[in-house]
């Protein structure tokens, strides 16, 4: 089972965006992209909520809980 961080740049690169590209979609900096995606920081649930939405998959997908999209 992929991590979180793991799967946020997977679902990010399967859609070819860059940092900066989704952090302007979701509306927080492209460092703090970086930083989750580096395993430097763990999202709040509102933040992880925006980036399930975004993607279409749910937040016990997003977070690792299930392979379950």
């Amino acid at each position: 089972m992929m991590n979180n961080h793991n799967r946020l740049r997977a679902l990010r690169l399967e859609r070819g965006l860059r940092q900066v590209d989704l952090a302007n979609k979701i509306g927080v900096s492209n460092s703090f992209i970086s930083t989750i995606e580096c395993k430097k920081a763990e999202p709040n649930l509102e933040t992880w909520e925006k980036l399930a939405n975004f993607f279409h998959v749910s937040p016990q997908y997003l977070v690792g809980w299930t392979d379950d999209k």
